[in-house]
């Protein structure tokens, strides 16, 4: 009886977690795949009229970090935002990607041409 009683305990624990286990879903997340032209990115066409548009409205030189006003905003994103060598450890990178504090405002095309820039060397033109 004892036999049977294990048996039985051990297939409950078996169908229970069979059941719990298949009653789980998870959204899973795939990253949007951009295509971007092939010339290299242009600060001055592609990115600062990012910062123009979407930006610039806080960082103005304000209270707020980062000045992103267009006379100053190359050598403030140079200061510890930009790292050409581990672009996508760029600060400025992972604050505009996906999950970072200031993602809600950049779209994955624009993520994309920042990381594009970044790579490039992100030179100023």
């Amino acid at each position: 009886m004892k036999m049977n009683n294990r048996k039985y305990c051990i297939n409950i624990g078996l169908l229970l977690i069979t059941l719990f286990a298949s009653g789980c879903y998870y959204d899973q997340v795939v990253p949007e795949v951009v295509e971007l032209p092939d010339e290299p990115v242009s600060y001055t066409i592609g990115i600062q009229p990012f910062f123009d548009a979407k930006c610039i409205s806080c960082h103005n030189g304000g209270g707020i970090p980062l000045n992103l006003l267009s006379d100053v905003s190359y050598d403030a994103i140079l200061n510890g935002y930009v790292n050409t060598t581990d672009p996508e450890g760029s600060l400025l990178y992972t604050k505009l990607n996906s999950g970072g504090s200031m993602a809600q405002y950049a779209s994955p095309t624009e993520v994309a041409t920042i990381l594009k820039w970044i790579k490039e060397g992100a030179t100023n033109d």
